[in-house]
């Protein structure tokens, strides 16, 4: 052992002494939830924010789900619940190895504070974790917020285990010791926090996609006779990838937020698959069907020709939708729609929005109001998908990346989405003050859910569908990005 850990565990041998002393105290100096919003109230306590580093995505477009856009966000919300700028400190780390040591000697120091002090009067401290999680090229392309899924095929390393128990015994002693612990987004095995912040999942990016398509292409009104076409992308990472396992667990949960929402319309034949790979027989499960290796851009144009160009054929297939999953793999698709022929854009399927309409809207005028989607020009009621002219799809991604904002604008990417970063940096600062004010989780957004065997108060935030209509109110007036961002 290096003299560093050695350290350390003495540390944490000394700091197990005083936890008695410590929960004694814990409750000392924790008032009421009088105190008005923006005003310093010292009783808070310190608050310790720790957060993996900012992903880099494959392709360097840049999601707009960061943790360096979300921290001082949480920041300032916490100084308006009363804490002082002063007792924020924040902590970036680039592996889970890394941030446990880090959270190990914060708590162990905060600890033997408290002790020597023989009070937890104006030390309280509250802790908010995002556990770095392994990654690929292919999930970092999602944000930085999204929750990894567990897959029971993967296997971690002798230092990602040793590196989840030190994480999980230096939070099991901050809360024996009286510190609170919020987790966010990826929960911590074998520990139970004061609240966990459920954050975006595979699940939930596949299923708002899925659910835009169904409003957009109003597939209520579709039947086997007039069906719709649309093709499913999930993205992988490639065998060399050190991390395969990830964005294959990833896909296969957002797989089944996107067959629990479009495999009643495949079943009735309602919705049709230009390439097969999806039909009446595919199950929740059938997720690699439509999975491919994604790790250039020359793979997402081969994997999207194969679909729309099928041997034999003269030209391109119609199609209605496509699922991207996130705003690389639309950003591609986009380029290769263009290139194969297609024409038009998704405004014009929808004939209440004109691209002038948009670039209106976005200089100031308020938001649109979409109307009902009628069948793409070209395309009668008497027409298969085949016969009908190579009109532009409805395309959906993920990420609300800034250099996608302009074909937002002019029509080629339908719909993008994101977290809801005010909000959730707004729901944790105030879980913060009630966790430090001594009283219970109770917030509007905030359920019961059972983590790691406990039932935890849980802060959720629904995902926000970007398109035209609504990029001004989402985007731009709330300060996320500019109107040069989105090309005006």
């Amino acid at each position: 052992m290096g003299s560093h850990r050695i350290g350390t565990l003495r540390a944490l041998v000394a700091s197990v002494t005083c936890i008695g002393l410590l929960s004694m105290a814990g409750a000392c100096g924790m008032g009421g939830d009088e105190q008005p919003t923006g005003t310093a109230t010292t009783g808070l306590g310190s608050v310790a924010i720790f957060t993996p580093s900012d992903g880099i995505t494959l392709s360097q477009h840049t999601p707009l789900n960061k943790w360096a856009k979300l921290v001082p966000s949480i920041k300032s919300e916490l100084v308006e619940q009363g804490f002082t700028a002063k007792q924020i400190s924040t902590h970036t780390d680039g592996n889970l190895d890394k941030q446990s040591q880090d959270i190990q000697d914060y708590v162990v120091s905060r600890a033997a504070e408290a002790s020597s002090k023989r009070s937890s009067t104006g030390s309280a401290t509250t802790l908010i974790v995002a556990p770095c999680t392994s990654t690929d090229s292919t999930t970092t392309q999602y944000g930085d917020y999204v929750t990894n899924p567990l897959d029971s095929e993967s296997s971690s390393n002798d230092a990602d285990v040793a590196a989840d128990q030190r994480m999980t015994s230096a939070l099991t002693l901050a809360r024996k010791s009286g510190m609170h612990v919020i987790v966010l987004s990826n929960d911590i095995g074998g520990f139970s926090p004061d609240a966990f912040v459920q954050m975006s999942t595979a699940r939930s990016i596949g299923e708002i996609q899925a659910k835009q398509l169904v409003s957009k292409l109003q597939l209520d009104s579709a039947s086997a006779t007039n069906p719709k076409t649309i093709e499913v992308f999930l993205p992988v990472g490639s065998a060399k990838d050190e991390d395969q396992s990830v964005s294959m667990a990833f896909a296969k949960e957002a797989f089944k937020g996107i067959w629990n929402v479009l495999g009643p319309y495949f079943k009735s034949g309602a919705v049709v698959s230009a390439s097969d790979t999806l039909n009446a027989s595919t199950s929740a499960t059938s997720w690699s069907s439509v999975a491919f290796t994604a790790s250039s851009d020359n793979d997402v144009k081969q994997e999207l020709d194969s679909r729309l160009e099928p041997q034999g054929a003269t030209k391109p297939v119609h199609i209605d939708g496509i699922i991207a999953m996130n705003d690389y793999i639309a950003s591609v698709i986009v380029q290769e729609l263009d290139a194969l022929g297609y024409e038009g854009s998704s405004a014009e399927i929808n004939p209440s929005i004109s691209i002038l309409g948009i670039v209106g809207n976005l200089a100031g005028h308020k938001d649109l109001t979409k109307s009902a989607v009628p069948s793409p020009a070209g395309l009668g009621q008497d027409d298969t998908p085949s016969e009908a002219s190579l009109q532009w799809p409805i395309v959906t991604g993920y990420g609300a990346y800034t250099d996608m904002l302009p074909d937002i604008v002019n029509g080629k990417l339908w719909m993008t989405a994101l977290e809801d970063r005010a909000q959730l940096a707004t729901g944790i600062a105030k879980v913060s003050r009630q966790l430090a004010s001594g009283g219970d989780v109770t917030l509007q957004s905030v359920s019961k859910t059972t983590v790691n065997g406990k039932s935890v108060p849980t802060l959720t935030q629904s995902l926000i569908a970007v398109s035209a209509s609504n990029l001004k109110s989402e985007l731009i007036d709330t300060g996320y990005v500019t109107l040069a961002d989105a090309g005006l």
